[in-house]
C-alpha cells in the first residue's frame, strides 16, 4: 500500500495535473483565436493607434563590410503591444497568466528596416510570442539585418564610423500605429524638439541592451544610441506623421592589424626607398628604384581593394602610400640623371661646378671636392711645360686627336719659330741624327697629349661622380625630412585607436525591463497608460 501511494503521489499526480493544465491551455488558445482576425488592427475604435514599443539587445557586429557599405548585425528584438482581443482572467482559466502563441497567427506590428542593404526589410523568423491575461503581447524575435553604412574612409586605417539603423512603420502611418523606445533601466528618455527641421525626438543614450553582446574582432563599439523621430514624408505620404527609432551606431577601428600588415611595411618600404641613394651612380641604380616602386604599387592595389571607390576624400593610408610611389618616381628619375652624370666626360658649365662642388656639399654634409680649381678651362699641365721648355724647336708633327689648343700652346709655337737653338747642332750634342731626335720630340709631344687628355677626363669625370652624390644626398635630406614628417602624422592619427581615452562598450548587467524576478510584479500591477507614457525616469517594473 505504501509504495502504491509512493507512485500516486510523485508520478501518477503531476502527470494528471499536467494533462488538466494542457487541457485549459488547449481551450484558451481555441476560445482566443476564434473569430479572431490577424489582418485587423488590435483597437476597439477606428481611429484609435496601436501603440506599439520598440527595443533591441546587440549580440554581435557580424561585419562591416566597407567595399559595399554594408553592416552586418545580430539583433534581438523586443517588442511590445497591447491586443485587447486576448485577454483573459487567470482565475477561470486554471491560474494561467501567460500563453505562447504562434506569431503567425495573431496580428504583429508593421515593422521594417528602412535602411536595408541585402535581403528581407522585414523581421523574417516567426518564433512564438508571449501573451499575458492583460493583453499584452511580447514578441522577442531573433534577427540578422544588414543595413547601409555610410563609411567615411578619410583617415583609415584609423578611422572610425557612424552607422544607423532606422525601424519604421511602412505601411501604418503614426496615426494606426504608434511607435516609441523601450527604455532601458537607469538611461531615461530624453525629449528634445529640432527646431531647424521642426522634429520631435526622444533620445535614448542608451539605445540597445548589451547583457548578451559579443565583441567584435575588428571594431570596438565606442557609443549607441537611439532616437525616436516623428517625420513628415510630404511627397509620397501626404501629411500623416511617420515615427521611427534610428539607432546610432559608433565603431572605431581596432589598429593592430592593418598596422602590423599594411602600415609597417609601407613605412619600411618608404625607408627602403630612400636606400636607393646609397647605391653608386650606376646601372643597378635604376633597377634598385624600379623594384621598389613595384612593391609599393602592389601594397596600393591591395588598399584599392579594401576600400570602396570614392571620389571625394582619400584615406589616410592612400595618401601615404600616393607620396611614396611619387617619391619612388623622383628616386628612379634622379637614378636616371644621376647615370647620365656619371658618364659624362665633357666640361660642365661653370656655374653648375660652383654650385654644386663649391655651394652646396656644406649643407648637406659631404666632405670637400679636394681643392675647388677655377682654371680648370686653362692648361696647367707640367709635363707639356717641360717639353716645351726644354726642347724650343720646330716640331713636325700633326696634332693629337687628344690635343687641345690653349694660349699657352700659341706660345710655345712662338717660341719654336724664334728659336736660335739648331736642330743640328742638338744631334751634334747627342750624337744622333737630327730626324731621329725630331721623331722622338713628336713621340714624347704625342704621349704628354694623352695623359693630359686622360688626367682632364678623370678630372671631369670625378667631378660629375662628385655632383652625383651631391644631387644623391640633396634628395635624401629632403625625403629624410618628408618620410619622418609623413611617419609622425600616422602615427599620431593612430595614437587615439591605441592609447584613446574613450573605452570601447562591453558586455553588461541586464538592462532590459521584463527580464529577472521584476517580471511577475510588473504583470499583476500592469497599467497600459503607465507602460505606453513611460520613459524610464522611473522603474515601473520595480513595484
Amino acid at each position: 500500500m505504501a509504495i502504491l501511494k509512493f507512485v500516486a503521489h510523485y508520478f501518477l499526480l503531476p502527470y494528471l495535473l499536467s494533462v488538466e493544465c494542457n487541457k485549459f491551455e488547449s481551450q484558451l488558445y481555441e476560445e482566443l483565436l476564434f473569430a479572431y482576425n490577424k489582418n485587423v488592427r488590435p483597437v476597439k475604435h477606428a481611429n484609435e493607434s496601436v501603440k506599439v514599443k520598440f527595443g533591441a539587445s546587440l549580440i554581435r557586429i557580424i561585419e562591416l563590410d566597407e567595399v559595399n557599405q554594408i553592416l552586418t548585425t545580430n539583433l534581438w528584438l523586443e517588442i511590445q503591444w497591447v491586443d485587447y482581443k486576448l485577454r483573459w482572467k487567470p482565475e477561470d482559466k486554471n491560474g494561467i497568466k501567460k500563453l505562447h502563441m504562434p506569431s503567425d497567427e495573431i496580428w504583429l506590428p508593421d515593422i521594417v528596416l528602412s535602411d536595408n542593404a541585402v535581403g528581407e526589410a522585414q523581421i523574417s523568423i516567426r518564433n512564438d510570442a508571449i501573451v499575458y491575461y492583460n493583453g499584452l503581447v511580447v514578441w522577442k524575435p531573433p534577427a540578422i539585418f544588414k543595413s547601409f553604412c555610410s563609411i567615411d574612409i578619410e583617415h583609415f586605417p584609423y578611422d572610425s564610423q557612424t552607422c544607423h539603423m532606422t525601424f519604421m512603420g511602412w505601411s501604418y502611418d503614426g496615426y494606426d500605429q504608434s511607435l516609441r523606445q523601450i527604455p532601458m533601466t537607469g538611461f531615461p528618455i530624453v525629449f528634445q524638439i529640432n527646431k531647424e527641421k521642426n522634429l520631435e525626438m526622444e533620445f535614448s543614450p542608451k539605445g540597445m541592451d548589451l547583457s548578451y553582446f559579443q565583441e567584435s574582432m575588428e571594431w570596438d563599439l565606442i557609443s549607441l544610441t537611439s532616437v525616436r523621430h516623428l517625420k513628415f514624408y510630404v511627397g509620397c505620404c501626404g501629411h500623416a506623421p511617420y515615427p521611427d527609432i534610428t539607432y546610432k551606431f559608433v565603431l572605431r577601428r581596432k589598429p593592430l592589424f592593418y598596422t602590423v600588415n599594411l602600415v609597417i611595411p609601407a613605412m619600411l618600404i618608404a625607408f627602403l626607398a630612400m636606400s636607393t641613394l646609397y647605391v653608386p651612380p650606376i646601372e643597378h641604380k635604376i633597377a634598385h628604384s624600379t623594384n621598389v616602386f613595384v612593391a609599393i604599387s602592389i601594397f596600393y592595389l591591395v588598399l584599392i581593394d579594401l576600400l570602396p571607390a570614392n571620389s571625394v576624400v582619400i584615406s589616410l593610408i592612400g595618401k601615404y602610400l600616393l607620396f611614396l610611389m611619387l617619391e619612388i618616381f623622383i628616386v628612379t628619375i634622379q637614378s636616371v640623371a644621376a647615370v647620365n652624370f656619371y658618364r659624362r666626360t665633357t666640361p660642365l658649365p661653370e656655374l653648375v661646378r660652383r654650385l654644386f662642388i663649391k655651394t652646396l656639399p656644406k649643407f648637406v654634409f659631404l666632405k670637400p671636392f679636394g681643392k675647388f680649381d677655377e682654371s680648370m678651362n686653362e692648361e696647367n699641365d707640367s709635363t707639356a711645360s717641360n717639353y716645351s721648355g726644354l726642347f724650343e724647336v720646330p716640331s713636325s708633327r700633326r696634332p693629337s686627336p687628344y690635343y687641345i689648343t690653349t694660349k699657352r700652346d700659341v706660345m710655345v709655337e712662338q717660341l719654336e719659330r724664334s728659336s736660335t737653338i739648331r736642330l743640328s747642332h742638338l744631334a751634334q750634342l747627342r750624337g744622333m741624327h737630327s730626324d731621329v731626335i725630331r721623331r722622338m720630340i713628336d713621340s714624347i709631344g704625342y704621349v704628354a697629349d694623352y695623359c693630359k687628355a686622360l688626367k682632364r677626363e678623370a678630372a671631369i669625370r670625378d667631378e660629375c661622380e662628385y655632383i652625383a652624390t651631391v644631387f644623391d644626398r640633396i634628395i635624401l635630406v629632403v625625403f629624410l625630412l618628408v618620410n619622418t614628417i609623413g611617419t609622425a602624422i600616422v602615427l599620431q592619427s593612430s595614437w587615439p585607436a591605441f592609447f584613446g581615452s574613450v573605452k570601447p562598450l562591453t558586455a553588461d548587467p541586464v538592462t532590459r525591463p521584463l527580464t529577472g524576478d521584476k517580471f511577475e510584479s510588473f504583470i499583476d500591477n500592469f497599467s497600459a497608460t503607465e507602460w505606453w507614457t513611460n520613459d524610464g525616469s522611473h522603474d515601473i517594473y520595480n513595484f
